[in-house]
């Protein structure tokens, strides 16, 4: 038997430790020419025009970096403190509206006054925003990382929606904002170019940065609160370190988003920065989230970044290959970094240890067992009864009246429930991956990509072979093949969870994007699959309102009726469920037992992260019917949330992800009878409304005990 094993040994000389990003970054770029050779280009001449072209235009280098210098900056200022601010493209959101609000109504002030003053209220904006996921993390008990993503989905959808309707240019049709007053707009340094007088800025907080985490005595109580015990003995006020570092992170992010606008934009649209977060992330990362370390990391990036479009026009090869190299880059940096403090063994002969025994584990008291099986057979039984009662109710009603079935309140209901289920379908999927996942002790934030690639390799398949289960199996697969690289990075590594599942969204989005760009090509007309059709149940399916509901096809009854019941029953009814259960509780006790820990993990994220890809391809194989950007995430971040509402247990998380279809079905009937209003707003409220479910019951729920924490056999 042959197994890996983390030795750890003292830190590689400070010579070697430098070295690290620039061979992350080698790497990188030789993955990426297989990419190349694949995408039919010439892989000299790509490199070539993706790093000298940027060069003889030295000007846009940092005018490109200045928003993701300061990006990076306030991300590193909260990752310092371990407070996962993962949302700061939101709060960048936020102090670009203000800029643009703000410079149209002051127009008239005078320059001197104008611009601070619009660069404190952004600044102010950003860090009220950041302040929010603050209270519900030491208020209500909840995961900033969660809170701050669905802040920024919510985000986005109102900036969509202020630029449709109450912040639109007069002067457009287009959803953007008037362009602010010549005394809003930063002063130009070079005439004739786009350098301006705000990438100054980031060098400014750059400095400050640099004094706080090397100087200051704020410093402590940032590493202080990464140990809470320690932060308690230390007589340090968790909650007040805390409070500023969001301050001073949302801030930055904030004032971001000012001066791109003022700088660059001068007005507001709601495709401003697009992936600035996540490339952000990246460089904090592979900064070592030292402040030098990001600069430079920055400048690097943003020549990738401008040669990018270049490198596409001359070449043909698609320009998501920058991205790709910026994941990659994130991915090869994670890995070296714990490589640098441990090493990787091959440990044989251990076949007796690892041999499956019986189970002769105790699970935890958490789990309570008995009472859990008494619990879901009520629960199953109440279920069934009350589906009885509600289908004998309406078989009555189409006996007894049968000119209600197509009345006006029989098509709406119909239609509420008939959009409820195909909404709910691939969020089920996604929701009850991650509930293995994160029952077995671990959270993937790689769901975004996952998805995606599973609509766009899904598609794909099933667009070549003409068959909507090739699509199925491969976007299957695929997601396990991610799921394998993620498990890598936390199982077999314990790489930092959050970040690892961020560059497997970053990496896999991309080499989706890239891959259908070489494969498919970007035709006028999105091509698109058979639409694939409904089964309808005799006798039910004809039901008056809830007929809807039985006349579905095969992939949305799999994922709405049968996925969380069976699920259900495996972690609950099962050995393998009790493993898992035990992994998320107490990971020793499962060791102990003679558990391949890290086996088990690895099944659970394969099993959890192949469920996220077919939700991700329902979209594109059943809903739209075709690929393009964006689709197949459009709620997979909601998901993580749905998880911890409906506390780990597979049937509450379906039943979160039927509740939340139901809200995004009445907004849909909303945008349809209530036109004056901008969809977007709609749109935005079942985010606001699992955020508000989640403050009010965060003190109720209990995640797993070892949730996000690496196992490590001494």
């Amino acid at each position: 038997m042959i197994s890996f094993k983390l030795v750890r040994r003292e830190l590689l000389p400070l010579k070697y430790r430098i070295l690290l990003p620039i061979i992350s970054t080698l790497l990188a770029l030789i993955v990426s020419s297989i990419y190349i050779i694949v995408a039919g280009g010439d892989v000299f001449q790509v490199y070539y025009y993706l790093i000298t072209w940027p060069l003889t235009y030295p000007t846009e280098i940092f005018v490109t970096a200045t928003p993701l210098l300061l990006l990076a900056l306030a991300i590193a200022v909260a990752f310092k403190a371990r407070f996962w601010n993962i949302g700061a493209h939101g709060q960048f959101i936020v102090g670009g509206l203000v800029a643009a609000w703000l410079g149209v109504v002051l127009k008239d002030l005078a320059p001197y006054i104008l611009i601070p003053f619009i660069l404190l209220i952004a600044w102010l904006g950003g860090s009220g925003v950041a302040l929010i996921s603050w209270w519900l993390k030491v208020k209500r008990n909840q995961d900033e990382v969660l809170t701050t993503i669905l802040i920024w989905s919510a985000i986005l959808l109102i900036n969509a929606g202020l630029l449709t309707g109450p912040l639109r240019s007069p002067y457009t049709t287009y959803p953007q904002s008037q362009e602010i007053g010549i005394n809003a707009k930063l002063p130009i340094l070079i005439p004739g170019t786009r350098l301006h007088a705000g990438v100054i800025i980031p060098f400014i907080i750059l400095i400050i940065v640099w004094i706080i985490f090397n100087r200051a005595s704020f410093r402590n109580k940032m590493i202080a609160v990464t140990i809470p015990r320690v932060a308690i003995l230390e007589g340090v006020n968790i909650s007040r370190t805390y409070f500023w570092v969001a301050f001073l992170s949302g801030g930055i992010a904030g004032l971001t988003g000012a001066v791109e606008l003022m700088g660059i934009l001068y007005y507001m649209t709601p495709f401003v920065g697009p992936n600035y977060g996540l490339v952000a992330l990246a460089i904090a990362m592979l900064g070592n989230l030292d402040p030098i370390g990001i600069m430079v990391a920055a400048l690097f990036f943003s020549i990738l970044i401008n040669g990018a479009n270049a490198m596409s026009w001359n070449t043909g090869v698609p320009s998501f290959l920058s991205d790709i190299i910026q994941a990659q880059t994130l991915i090869f940096l994670l890995i070296f970094s714990i490589l640098n403090m441990y090493r990787l063994v091959i440990v044989r002969g251990e076949a007796e240890q690892a041999k499956p025994q019986p189970l002769k584990l105790k699970a935890p008291s958490t789990l309570n067992p008995e009472k859990k099986s008494i619990k879901i057979n009520r629960s199953i039984l109440r279920i069934s009864t009350a589906i009885l009662i509600v289908v004998s109710f309406f078989l009555v009603l189409d006996l007894v009246y049968p000119g209600f079935k197509g009345s006006c309140v029989d098509a709406v209901s119909s239609s509420i429930i008939g959009l409820t289920l195909v909404i709910s379908a691939p969020i089920v999927f996604a929701a009850v991956g991650e509930t293995l996942i994160e029952r077995a002790g671990m959270i993937n934030l790689g769901i975004l990509g996952i998805m995606i690639s599973g609509a766009a390799w899904g598609f794909m398949s099933a667009y070549f072979y003409k068959n909507i289960l090739y699509g199925v199996a491969v976007a299957a697969i695929v997601g396990m093949a991610l799921g394998v690289v993620f498990a890598f990075l936390v199982v077999t590594l314990g790489v930092q969870q959050h970040i690892a599942g961020i560059s497997i969204t970053f990496f896999s989005m991309n080499l989706s994007y890239f891959f259908h760009r070489v494969l498919i090509g970007s035709p006028l007309v999105e091509p698109t699959v058979p639409p694939t059709p409904s089964l309808s149940i005799p006798i039910l399916g004809n039901l008056p309102i809830i007929g809807s509901i039985f006349k579905q096809n095969l992939y949305t009854y799999v994922g709405v009726y049968a996925l969380a019941p069976v699920v259900a029953f495996i972690l609950f009814k099962t050995r393998w469920g009790l493993i898992i259960r035990t992994l998320g509780e107490n990971p020793k006790t499962a060791d102990a037992a003679r558990i391949r820990v890290h086996l088990s993990r690895y099944i659970s994220v394969i099993i959890g992260s192949a469920l996220m890809s077919i939700g991700g391809a329902y979209y594109s194989l059943i809903d739209l019917r075709s690929f393009n950007l964006n689709v197949g995430g459009e709620w997979s971040w909601i998901a993580l949330a749905l998880v911890i509402l409906g506390n780990w247990n597979p049937l509450w998380v379906w039943l979160a992800c039927i509740f939340f279809g139901m809200l995004n079905a009445v907004q849909a009937w909303l945008v349809a009878t209530v036109i004056q209003i901008p969809y977007q707003f709609f749109q935005s409220i079942p985010y606001i409304v699992t955020i508000a479910a989640s403050a009010i019951l965060g003190k109720r729920v209990r995640p797993p005990k070892a949730l996000l924490q690496p196992y490590r056999r001494e």
